[in-house]
């Protein structure tokens, strides 16, 4: 019996601890609406917490982005990426703060986790933030000429150059 109460107690405290998260997004979102300070702590919740979002977000993204916008499946797509965006309450606020932030004033380490997150298309960065993804990519093959293709090694347009 007092092996089963221990049980119930470790689910107890493993539930509130898995709800904390959402706790310290509620409470930076009621210092924004209330209009307090925030410190480099809030802002690197309000860009994890968008971070995950994005990230979420981009994986539908991507999927929806290689089907014909009128089948079947990207219409189920969108419907779960709406979801996404109505379960994730505090991303439109957060978003809107980041966005207009300052490089000093979340700090060196959020501005390289901003950084992390700038090229996710679901993610709204400073203007400051770096968008380019990393990646081995060297460069894109743009409009070949119509005349004139001595040189020319490869045809295309908008194809991806590997380093």
């Amino acid at each position: 019996m007092k092996v089963m109460k221990l049980f119930a107690m470790l689910a107890i405290v493993l539930l509130m601890a898995a709800c904390g998260g959402s706790d310290t997004a509620s409470k930076v979102a009621s210092k924004i609406r209330s209009g307090e300070a925030l410190t480099e702590a809030d802002y690197t919740e309000m860009i994890e917490y968008c971070g995950k979002y994005a990230t979420e977000a981009q994986k539908l993204q991507d999927r929806i982005n290689v089907l014909s916008p009128t089948s079947e499946e990207a219409g189920k797509l969108t419907n779960e990426l709406a979801d996404l965006t109505q379960k994730t309450e505090y991303a439109g606020l957060f978003n809107d703060k980041i966005s207009a932030c300052t490089k000093e004033e979340i700090g060196e380490k959020n501005v390289a986790l901003v950084n992390k997150y700038a090229p996710l298309t679901w993610f709204v960065a400073p203007g400051w933030a770096d968008l380019a993804p990393a990646s081995d990519v060297e460069g894109s093959i743009v409009d070949m000429p119509s005349t004139d293709t001595t040189g020319v090694i490869a045809t295309g347009a908008g194809e991806m150059v590997a380093k």
